[in-house]
């Protein structure tokens, strides 16, 4: 596996090489992994916000008074003339150029999928209906700003076996594949946030965007079996966090957990997260604070 450090917080001490990490991505011949579109029951969904969301595309505007350009202002040759007539030296700048506003933003989505995402939510859906709906819904939307963004989940079994599941990478399109790969997550496992934070860090470093948004959707509580769960695992996800931001990554933390707010302020500070207290809302929510970021 990839090595990783982790913060001992009974040493004080950032533990080098504690972590392995390995990275996994569904097998074309896995039929559980099979291309598919999008699920009918968020296709309705998936209009609405993208309509929403289309105004965020790049968009253009015109300069005035520009030095050089493809059409002439004609408001500041009027001036100019006007200058002239008058006595004064006038400005040569009576062009108009065509600028193209871009959005210069990369996202990468990680979805806990640990064995709690099994819990059942209503007679319908459990949490990792919740998650999987989350992540279909979100790509759709990022597909129409054209920014962009990765699609990961993680879980764990202790320090030696962190799970990283690369469902859509930067430089994939979202394709049936890509919703494939969303479809066939499952919950297992545990949660060693930090270790997934850092690695999802270092994928979004390589990104040459000027901005650059981790956006972390939660359950509950970083915990695994050998010493990661209670403070331990909470005061290592901080390190972490603090890392990323160091590195110029902007987390955020979207959670179900209704005890979140006892937590999260510690891990990612009073403006670094939202609760969502009914689980069911998660998946037309997270555009929405997507949005709230960037603007």
């Amino acid at each position: 596996g990839i090595p990783l450090p982790e913060w001992d917080y009974r040493k004080s001490l950032l533990l080098e090489d504690h972590v392995r990490l390995t990275e996994l991505m569904a097998s074309p011949s896995d039929p559980r992994a099979a291309a598919c579109a999008l699920p009918q029951h968020l296709q309705r969904t998936a209009r609405q916000l993208q309509r929403q969301f289309a105004a965020l595309q790049p968009g253009r505007r015109w300069l005035k008074a520009q030095s050089d350009g493809s059409e002439l202002d004609l408001d500041a040759l009027v001036r100019a003339t006007t200058d002239r007539a008058c006595g004064f030296h006038p400005s040569d700048q009576f062009y108009l150029s065509l600028e193209k506003r871009e959005r210069d933003l990369s996202c990468l989505a990680l979805a806990d999928l640990s064995l709690s995402t099994d819990t059942w939510i209503s007679s319908q859906a459990r949490v990792i209906d919740v998650i999987r709906d989350s992540l279909l819904l979100f790509g759709e939307t990022l597909n129409t700003t054209g920014d962009r963004f990765a699609l990961c989940g993680f879980s764990s079994v202790k320090r030696s076996n962190v799970r990283f599941h690369r469902l859509k990478d930067f430089d994939q399109r979202l394709d049936d594949a890509a919703r494939g790969r969303v479809m066939a997550i499952k919950p297992g496992y545990y949660t060693r946030l930090g270790a997934a934070i850092r690695h999802a860090t270092g994928m979004l470093e390589k990104q040459q965007s000027a901005r650059r948004i981790l956006l972390i959707l939660s359950d509950g509580k970083p915990n695994d079996l050998d010493l990661y769960d209670g403070r331990y695992g909470i005061e290592d996800t901080r390190v972490a966090v603090v890392e990323a931001r160091s590195r110029g990554i902007v987390p955020f933390c979207v959670t179900i957990d209704r005890e979140g707010a006892s937590y999260l302020p510690h891990l990612f500070g009073p403006a670094g997260f939202a609760v969502i207290r009914q689980p069911d809302e998660l998946p037309a929510r997270l555009p929405i604070f997507y949005a709230q970021l960037t603007r």
